[in-house]
């Protein structure tokens, strides 16, 4: 194929195709997030959902020095968000996110991963003064709490993906850390059936196609 020299990035030798690729995607989304906020190490930067782009938001929150906090629904999925890198798991099952988040003396930033307008409504009130709600998930509408927003000076704001060269930093940046993603595998004959677990929402983290040379 013939592409602008803009438009590609530089795959390092350390990450095979399968590895690189979900992090060209939900890992630069996570990752440009994160970077372009404004905490900095030591901050507390909650991470709301521990699915496709929620594991990978935890550990690049987590390498980059945050006090990591995420936030899931069931007491199950503790372990694998501290085997991730997080300090702390609130179960919002049974327990109150935003209270938990004030406890610790509120969120810089709120990563949003959830697909779920519900979910993150409840989280919001976990900011700190001046904290950032991010979201990255995709939910056609969201209601806001504006006077919090107002007299904390916080805001709510939305984040794309990324350029090429935020792709290249993200896939850099992952070699250097350690940051994989967790994939379900299938061979590129069986394509449909990997969309149809993806569309699905059974997959548990992310779906890769691979190409037998």
């Amino acid at each position: 194929m013939v592409a602008p020299s803009t438009a590609v990035a530089v795959v390092p030798e350390a990450l095979t195709s399968e590895e690189a690729s979900p992090l060209m995607c939900a890992g630069v989304t996570t990752f440009n997030c994160l970077r372009n906020s404004a905490a900095r190490p030591g901050d507390v930067v909650a991470v709301i959902g521990l699915g496709g782009l929620g594991h990978l938001g935890i550990q690049y929150a987590a390498k980059s020095g945050f006090n990591t906090v995420a936030i899931g629904r069931g007491a199950d999925k503790e372990a694998l968000a501290r085997k991730l890198g997080a300090s702390q798991y609130v179960d919002n099952a049974v327990e109150d996110p935003a209270a938990a988040l004030q406890k610790l003396g509120g969120a810089k930033v709120i990563l949003a991963t959830v697909t779920s307008a519900d979910a993150m409504k409840s989280v919001i009130g976990g900011l700190t003064p001046t904290g950032t709600f991010m979201i990255v998930g995709a939910v056609p509408s969201l209601e806001v709490p504006a006077l919090q927003l107002l007299l904390k000076s916080q805001q709510v704001k939305g984040w794309y993906s990324g350029t090429s060269l935020d792709s290249q930093e993200t896939l850099a940046f992952s070699v250097l850390s350690g940051v994989r993603s967790m994939n379900e595998s299938y061979p590129l004959e069986r394509a449909s059936e990997a969309y149809e677990r993806m569309i699905s929402g059974k997959a548990r983290f992310r779906v890769v196609l691979t190409m037998e040379k």
